[in-house]
């Protein structure tokens, strides 16, 4: 049949009758593609893909009017029935003109070829692999309602299961690694196909008839048979050891989490060393089954390509994924039949149609004749695999097939690997309205970038470890990410289900804290629904080095360095260097073996080097040995007591403490040798300067044992109101040197010895002085007054009285009044009656009873105290009108005198200088010093030396001439320069000379 027969043939549309090949192709009604050649191949757990070389009386048939359109391929069989191949056109060409023909190509495959070109980045939490292979299915319309799964055991559930590949990747290698594999049930109408999944051979379908023959090559009769028949072995390994980690349940170092498993026996003497150690992951596994499960879908699979067998014939009725049983093989004849029976994996037709043959066919690129070709020739003897129509037309069928026994479990080649993952980002997630949303691991919840399905709520994820600045047990930093935080992922061991968190990091909508300077840098925190922060800052600005430790409760603050005033970003004034510790709220420093605050240099390294003040407790406790032998020996109270607590605390800040040595572990050899420490748990205070406590409320000191005030020079106590003391025991109040003074400028002085005797001793005088009302006297005992070598002068204004068994002496008014309820005796050894007489008492006033109406103050400026020539303090005597010294002191620091108060205007006298003998030298050689006396050299007079020399010369005879003033001018001759000699002289002139009280108390002899 030449090509024009041929053609009309088809355009006639009867050339596919009783053919061995014909196809459906609802595009083209009409059969307007006739089958040539074609070339299929199928692997049980695989796609099928079968490529048909097509010939047509049209020219002009657009390709893409195929493409993804369904079509079915029928294969007749022996029995001229026909069996379908239902797919999907996914590759057209137009191979070519020849005459009046064309010639096309269609590749086409089943509905899984689709996924291939669909790709998706979603997420899966606590699903199996039939629900997540369901859910990619069910994404592709021509795979809806054309899958299934028949499956021995259930699947457990993945808690996170990510895809970021296409489907066709995705699919294969989750059921991969479950072992899983399916196969290709055809529609009987040739209209659909469908996958089924299954886990075990025994679940594939038997091929009809069931039984396959073995035929010698050369038989001459058309029959499924095979022709040929061989088998083949591998070298696998023989054992699969695998280990994992789970976080969640860590397993030791001698108890770790694994497998190991032989593959099974009876496969030969093989070398015991071909074990592959494999690492399989993050918790790849939680529990051992499902370890050993895995684990045995490796040994499967090698065990499944250990031994396998292959098949070439005219069998038609046979694919992948079905069940046969071997028939008349001499090799299996006496086997049993389980080791007779079979399972297609692999099948390849290679197909000639049985169309009427043509004087000439070009042999166009890409078309399957040369395939075609090499296949017949590779069985050319082989009369079996050749088609004959009625027509005579012959055709060809060759089918290839690699297959194992049913006995020995089958598992898909680990062909599709898990993409690659690199860093990516991720928003944190949780509950609406919550802030922070986390569990006991400090686990997150993140939504992708990428994310278009999840809502972005707690079920965003799984919960995500997240990697810490450090870990450990309960040791290590903690900071758990924040809803609304970006956030870095990675994955562990490149693997797209175990996710990570590395780090946060900052964008447009979360923006750092310290930015643009570079120079700030540390943690803050931020308070869970509000605006609270915790923060360290660590600041490395040039020669201004500081660290600022902050809590916005209560304004807490450490700042340590260089201080200055920060707000935010902003580095703002400077505060001053040191330390900062501060607090609106409370505050409290505790140490439980002792506390040491200080301003003493930092010189010394060790924290408690306690050295200057300990030295200083030192000291006070010889000051206080001292004042306490003298208090004795006055027969007042000993201050044994308190120097004995003094010395016990002084010398419990002297203790050396050890370093830990010998106790195991590593030092590197640091750490060792001694250091001053506290022996008890005292608390010291020192100070160089000085130590100040200031309040304007109350200020509480207690101790159970003693209180030592110790000072090497003055105490002084003053209070704005009152001083009250009340003691259990006893007063003791001893001085040394000075005397004792106790004034009360308003109000009494009260003093009672209200269960005991009172006595007053003086060695010298006693004097007991009421100046303006009565003086009484009263005990409930003895009220002794003692002068040991001077008198005792008792005085009062408006009188005295002293009482005693209700007899009495009251002197009142000038008067003396004695009487009593008994008699009155008197004795003596001599008795004189005399007039009357008085007393003035001139010294019965003190300041505190003038009323402060009035009041003066001098101050001495530095240069007049220069020119009085003295080296300390200066005294000053202030004198009333009537002669009498009211008061006198020496001038303080700042030259001022004490303020003395008076009752009027009256004027007072200010003498200022030493006490000294008065005297006088004349120097009739002249005025060697030039001051315009005549005098030898000599120091300057005090008051006792002008005194005397004043006396002297009142018992001589004095000529007008001499006065007391020149007596004064010659006793004031001194080796000082004549400007100061001149103040001098004016300055005593005005202050003594021309008051002539002042001028007959020197006469008298007065200091």
């Amino acid at each position: 049949m030449d090509m024009t027969e041929l053609a009309q043939a088809i355009r006639g549309g009867l050339i596919q009758q009783d053919r061995l090949l014909k196809t459906d192709i609802p595009a083209l009604p009409g059969n307007a593609l006739i089958p040539r050649r074609a070339v299929t191949h199928a692997e049980l757990g695989r796609d099928f893909s079968v490529e048909l070389d097509m010939v047509s009386a049209a020219g002009d048939i657009e390709l893409k009017t195929l493409i993804a359109q369904p079509i079915t391929l029928w294969i007749q069989q022996a029995g001229k029935s026909y069996l379908p191949i239902n797919g999907y056109i996914h590759t057209a060409h137009r191979l070519g003109a020849d005459g009046s023909l064309t010639g096309y190509q269609l590749s086409f495959a089943s509905w899984m070829y689709f996924l291939k070109f669909r790709s998706d980045m979603r997420l899966w939490q606590d699903k199996s692999v039939v629900q997540i292979v369901t859910d990619v299915f069910n994404q592709h319309p021509q795979a809806q309602g054309h899958f299934q799964f028949a499956l021995f055991k259930p699947l457990p559930t993945r808690s996170y299961c990510r895809q970021s590949e296409t489907d066709w990747n995705f699919v294969h290698r989750l059921l991969e690694s479950e072992g899983l594999f399916g196969f290709w049930q055809q529609a009987e109408d040739g209209r659909s196909h469908t996958f089924v999944i299954t886990d075990d051979l025994y679940k594939l379908n038997k091929m009809s008839p069931e039984t396959v023959d073995f035929y010698r090559s050369g038989a001459t009769s058309e029959v499924d048979a095979f022709t040929q028949w061989s088998a083949s072995r591998t070298l696998q390994s023989v054992t699969y050891t695998t280990r994992t980690f789970d976080y969640k349940a860590p397993a030791s170092l001698f108890n770790p989490k694994g497998t190991t498993l032989p593959t099974r026996p009876n496969q030969g003497e093989l070398p015991g060393q071909l074990e592959i150690y494999s690492y399989t992951g993050a918790y790849t596994y939680s529990d051992r089954d499902r370890g050993d499960h895995l684990t045995h879908i490796h040994l499967e699979e090698w065990e499944s390509r250990a031994k396998r067998f292959h098949g070439a014939g005219g069998v038609r009725g046979i694919d992948a994924g079905l069940r046969f049983s071997l028939n008349n093989h001499p090799e299996h004849q006496h086997d049993p039949a389980n080791q007779r029976e079979f399972a297609a994996i692999k099948v390849s037709r290679y197909i000639e149609n049985n169309l009427p043959p043509s004087s000439h066919e070009t042999n166009f690129p890409h078309s399957l004749k040369s395939r075609i070709a090499e296949a017949q020739n590779g069985y050319s003897g082989d009369t079996l695999l050749k088609i004959y129509h009625a027509d005579g037309s012959e055709g060809f069928f060759l089918v290839e097939v690699e297959a194992q026994r049913i006995t020995v479990p089958y598992r898909s080649p680990f062909e599709h690997k898990k993409p690659e993952m690199h860093l990516e980002t991720a928003m944190v997630v949780g509950p609406k309205g919550e802030e922070v949303y986390t569990d006991a691991l400090n686990r997150i919840k993140v939504r992708f970038i990428w994310e278009r399905i999840n809502p972005g709520d707690q079920n965003a994820s799984c919960w995500v470890r997240v990697a810490q600045s450090d870990t450990g047990g309960g040791y290590g930093g903690v900071h758990v990410p924040r809803v609304g935080e970006e956030v870095i992922i990675g994955h562990i061991g490149g693997d797209c289900d175990r996710p990570i968190v590395l780090h946060r990091v900052f964008n447009g909508a979360v923006q750092p804290q310290w930015h643009s300077n570079g120079i700030l840098s540390g943690y803050r925190t931020k308070e869970y629904s509000g605006a609270g922060f915790n923060e360290l800052a660590l600041d490395d600005a040039t020669g201004q080095n500081r660290v600022r430790l902050m809590s916005s409760t209560g304004n807490s603050l450490l700042h340590l360095g260089y201080l200055i005033d920060q707000s935010g970003n902003t580095r703002g004034s400077f505060l001053g260097s040191g330390f900062d510790l501060k607090s609106d709220a409370y505050g409290a420093v505790r140490a439980g073996q002792g506390l040491y605050i200080s301003t003493h240099s930092t010189s010394v390294a060790q924290p408690l080097g306690a050295q200057p003040a300990t030295e200083q407790l030192i000291n006070a406790g010889s000051v206080i040995e001292a004042v306490s032998e003298a208090s004795v020996a006055g027969h007042a109270e000993s201050l044994k007591a308190g120097q004995e607590a003094l010395t016990k605390f002084a010398n419990a800040t002297q203790h050396s403490i050890s370093g830990a040595e010998g106790a195991g572990g590593r030092t590197a050899g640091g750490g060792a040798g001694n250091a001053n420490g506290f022996s008890k748990p005292v608390m010291l205070m020192a100070s160089p300067s000085g130590i100040a406590l200031s309040t304007p409320g109350s200020t509480h000191i207690s101790a159970d044992q003693h209180i030592n005030l110790i000072s090497g020079k003055d105490t002084y106590l003053a209070t704005g109101k009152s001083l009250v003391m009340s003691v259990v025991e006893k007063i003791s109040l001893f001085v040394q040197k000075t005397g004792i003074k106790m004034f009360a400028s308003a109000g009494k002085i009260d003093i009672q010895a209200q269960n005991d005797e009172m006595a007053l001793s003086a060695l010298k005088n006693l004097t007991v002085r009421s100046t303006d009302a009565q003086l009484a006297l009263s005990a409930a005992k003895d009220v002794k007054l003692n002068s040991v070598q001077s008198q005792i002068t008792i005085a009062a204004k408006q009188g005295i009285t002293l009482t005693s068994g209700g007899a009495y002496v009251k002197i009142a008014d000038g008067n003396i009044e004695l009487g009593c309820p008994g008699s009155i005796t008197l004795k003596s050894g001599n008795f004189h009656w005399e007039g009357p007489a008085s007393v003035t008492d001139s010294a019965n006033l003190w300041p505190g009873q003038i009323p402060a109406n009035f009041s003066a103050k001098v101050i001495v400026d530095q240069q007049l105290q220069e020119r009085l020539g003295a080296t300390g303090a200066i005294p000053y005597q202030f004198i009333s009108e009537s002669g009498a010294v009211i008061a006198k002191g020496t001038i303080d620091e700042t030259g001022a005198t004490q303020r003395i108060f008076h009752p009027n205007t009256e004027g007072m006298d200010v003498l200022f200088g030493e006490k000294g003998e008065w005297s006088m030298a004349e120097h009739p050689d002249g005025d060697s010093c030039e001051c315009g006396v005549d005098h030898a050299a000599q120091s300057s007079p005090g008051f006792a030396q002008l005194a005397g020399q004043a006396q002297q010369d009142g018992n001589e005879r004095v000529d007008e001439e001499r006065s007391l003033q020149s007596t004064f001018d010659s006793a004031m001759v001194t080796s000082v320069d004549s400007e100061t000699i001149q103040f001098q002289r004016s300055l005593i002139e005005q202050l003594v000379f021309k008051d002539p009280k002042i001028e007959q108390a020197i006469l008298d002899g007065e200091d």
